[in-house]
């Protein structure tokens, strides 16, 4: 059975990782009271008899009734003397409202391509799919054309699903309507596509997918239309593996595009969509069905929304009522279409039929730009007039009613709204001046529930944590721009509180934070200075290894702020990311390390202990003291077996692998990563994976073992995809050039390292590590041996100008 949060008051509760957090800040509890409150959380409300709390609570125990009466004393203490009520002579209650939190299913693996998934069944549209499917072989482009609510999203959701292994790289999903205010659209799909945002967005994109076969779809183009033409073309014409799916209210009217235009459904297969809404309670009268459908011109939208009502009304009810107000409303003139009349009449009504609570939290959600969660949606919309679980008990009851749309798609239980109810609950909220008010609570809510998140970073498992959290994503990208032009101190908690969400994507967290600290250098007055630490810190992570001038820079005002504030691990962590970021042993590393150690805590979780371990492990193996890297290490990897850390498991074995190269032990450095390539190929972190075959590349090649090299390195596109694969293997690229040396690709080798110091210096990375360095200085000797000076200097000048997904490729053909 999966575990439950609760939310009461300030207060978090994870029973499971036995964990209570009050606005973001970690609770400490003693185990009595600790499970007296999950006695009473969990049936809040309940009374509770006096023996049934000490049997639960001191289990085989035998003690005295004052026991519980003290520990009651405790739990009033930390939460309000109104938490807990007495029931003289019976027991206690909890008093205060409780929102129970579900928790996430596992995660699904990362694959190759990002698709909507466990859809509801598709009613009909079988023809629709077949002449879709033929077109999209025929050409470039295929613009799914029809008006709101016709279907069009989940028409292109079923084809990209039937499609996505017809493509070596996989289907894409891209929303447009999670475009952020004047945000390039080659930019949004460069971000759904998880790729680093580039000074010219479409060429950068363009370029990127120059080479990869792939089915890309963009829905909801109608929202920027020339921008989506735009890219559209672009990605027809300079890409040659590249399928483009659009769903538009409107062609884009550029050379090449196909459109093909959805019509209402068949009024069969209006009637089983109907029927299977309603229930087969309804199924069974097909003409009034039949009657109910063409009143609605079988738009499919409106019959959901119909079908909710049937439960109340019936089919006859239904009918009246449906053709009384569309006959009030309909066209003067008879021969106009009614299908945009039907649809907007349906929504209307619907609308109406609301209370004035549900009315108001209708249109409040429709300011998240995405899905949302039961959690997420009481922290933005909870009120002193609207407590959350009232919250809460409104957006189910807008579930029932077809307003909102349960999101299958993700790890955990979330919801959106329709595209088409969005924008009328949007038209809704802007009527009611409501709208930067709503803006406002998203990012104060977002705050709420991310600070919350960051403290339970450090203690859970990463996988379950990223499920809980990861659906967060696209809501703080909107937040995070809105707060950066108009709340200055709520942009900077946002950021920092949402660095362990982001740091897999820093390349899209970047520009907001070369932004934010541009204004915050200077500016940072009246901003809480734990925000400010928390901000540098991240900003500190964000540019690691990338910009280590940058992140040093971020990482000592963080260290100052956390210092003047007492807060050891946050100074402890800074440090430790300044120390990291000299990436080679010196004087300045080791002051700032040994200052580091002497905050450290041993009962600190293992993923900060860890980070302070691994960076003294470098600091060692840049400077040969190899028995001292590999203790660091191995104690590295103690403290997460202790804590069952299993991502911290994992990178520890693979330092350990790593370590064993530099130290000369190859043989011991190849069995070890074979050993973790054998049991993560296929565990779906893709990050850890690039990672880890890189560096079994390496070691290999530096055993002298060139066939098995190419072996694991030619099944890197295969395991990891090609998108992106060059942000994740630029580092191997020294030991790529020299199997294609091995293989009597001079030529090639040479330019590619031209192309490998590029990016070493791009990446502000002067100075290889020990291993890298290695492979590096064969390589320069393996050309010294073939050419001379002056062709090897021409030959890296033109690897210089190679682009570095060309010359991935390049270095991964096979032959």
């Amino acid at each position: 059975m999966p575990a439950s949060q609760y939310r009461f008051g300030d207060f978090k509760l994870l029973p499971a990782e036995r964990l209570l957090f009050r606005r973001g800040a970690e609770v400490a509890m003693t185990a009595r009271a600790f499970e007296l409150l999950v006695a009473f959380v969990e049936r809040a409300g309940q009374l509770l008899a006096k023996d049934e709390l000490l049997r639960r609570v001191w289990a085989g125990v035998v003690v005295e009734e004052n026991n519980l009466a003290v520990q009651v004393g405790t739990l009033r203490r930390l939460l309000g003397a109104e938490a807990i009520t007495t029931i003289p002579g019976f027991g206690y209650r909890f008093a205060l409202p409780v929102l129970e939190v579900a928790e996430s299913r596992e995660p699904a693996p990362q694959t190759h391509g990002r698709l909507p998934v466990r859809l509801p069944a598709l009613i009909g549209r079988e023809d629709e799919l077949r002449a879709l499917q033929a077109l999209l072989r025929q050409h470039p482009a295929v613009t799914l054309c029809g008006g709101p609510g016709i279907g069009k999203t989940r028409l292109a959701q079923e084809l990209a699903r039937r499609l996505a292994h017809d493509h070596a790289d996989g289907a894409w999903w891209v929303d447009l309507t999670l475009l952020h205010e004047g945000e390039p659209v080659a930019a949004a799909v460069a971000r759904a596509l998880g790729l680093p945002p580039g000074p010219e967005p479409l060429a950068t994109l363009a370029a990127r997918l120059s080479s990869l076969a792939m089915l890309l779809v963009l829905d909801n183009a109608e929202h920027r239309v020339e921008g989506v033409a735009e890219v559209v073309a672009t990605l027809a014409r300079d890409t040659g593996g590249v399928s483009l799916l659009i769903t538009s209210q409107l062609p884009l009217q550029i050379p090449g595009e196909r459109v093909y235009r959805l019509d209402a459904l068949p009024l069969d297969d209006a009637v089983r969509l109907l029927a299977a809404r309603a229930g087969e309670a309804e199924a069974g009268n097909g003409a009034k069905a039949a009657e109910v459908c063409a009143a609605l011109d079988c738009n499919p939208l409106a019959i959901e929304l119909a079908a909710s009502r049937l439960d109340a009304l019936g089919l006859d009810g239904l009918a009246a009522r449906l053709n009384e107000r569309l006959t009030l409303l309909a066209p003067a003139d008879a021969r106009s279409a009614s299908r945009h009349n039907a649809l907007a009449e349906a929504l209307r009504w619907s609308h109406e039929l609301l209370a004035e609570r549900e009315r108001r939290v209708l249109r409040r959600l429709a300011i998240f730009p995405g899905s949302f969660s039961l959690e997420g949606a009481a922290l933005v919309l909870a009120s002193d007039e609207l407590p959350a679980a009232a919250a809460v008990a409104s957006v189910l009851g807008l579930v029932e009613r077809s307003l909102i749309s349960v999101d299958r798609g993700s790890a955990s239980r979330r919801f959106r709204l329709l595209e088409t109810m969005r924008l009328f609950a949007r038209d809704r909220l802007a009527a009611a001046g409501e709208t930067a008010q709503a803006q406002a609570r998203l990012c104060a809510g977002l705050r709420w529930l991310l600070d919350d998140a960051y403290e339970e970073s450090w203690r859970l498992p990463p996988a379950a944590w990223r499920a809980r959290y990861e659906a967060e994503l696209p809501g703080l990208w909107a937040a995070l721009t809105w707060a950066g032009r108009h709340d200055l101190a709520s942009a900077a908690a946002l950021f920092g509180a949402s660095a362990p969400l982001w740091m897999p994507r820093a390349t899209q967290a970047r520009p907001h934070a070369l932004a934010l600290a541009a204004r915050l250098a200077g500016d940072g007055a009246g901003i809480p200075a734990a925000v400010l630490a928390r901000f540098w810190w991240a900003c500190a992570r964000c540019h690691s290894v990338v910009h280590p001038g940058l992140a040093r820079e971020a990482a000592d005002r963080a260290a100052r702020l956390y210092r003047d504030l007492g807060d050891a691990r946050g100074e402890y962590l800074a440090l430790v990311e300044h120390a990291f970021n000299w990436r080679v042993d010196g004087p300045e590393a080791r002051a700032t390390l040994a200052a580091a150690r002497r905050l450290e805590n041993p009962g600190w979780p293992a993923a900060v202990l860890e980070r302070g371990l691994t960076t003294e492990a470098v600091l060692h193996l840049t400077s040969g003291r190899h028995d001292e890297a590999r203790r660091c290490y191995r104690a590295a990897l103690e403290v997460c077996e202790r804590d069952g850390f299993d991502a911290g498991i994992i990178r520890a074995r693979l330092n350990l692998a790593d370590q064993a190269r530099a130290a000369g032990e190859l043989a011991l450095a190849v069995e070890l990563g074979e050993a973790l390539l054998a049991e993560q190929r296929d565990a779906g972190d893709l990050t850890g994976l690039a990672t880890l075959m890189g560096n079994l590349v390496g070691a290999l090649v530096a055993q002298g073992r060139f066939e098995r090299a190419r072996e694991v390195a030619q099944d890197c596109p295969r395991l990891l995809g090609w998108l992106g694969l060059d942000e994740q293997l630029w580092m191997s690229l020294d030991a790529l050039a020299l199997i294609q040396l091995h293989a009597g690709h001079v030529a090639l080798a040479a330019r590619l390292a031209g192309v490998a110091d590029r990016e070493f210096e791009a990446h502000g990375q002067m100075q290889r590590q020990p291993n890298e360095a290695e492979d590096r200085a064969a390589l320069a000797a393996g050309l010294a041996r073939r050419l001379d000076a002056d062709e090897i200097e021409r030959l890296a000048r033109e690897g210089r100008r190679m682009s570095l997904p060309d010359a991935m490729r390049a270095a991964l053909a096979p032959g």
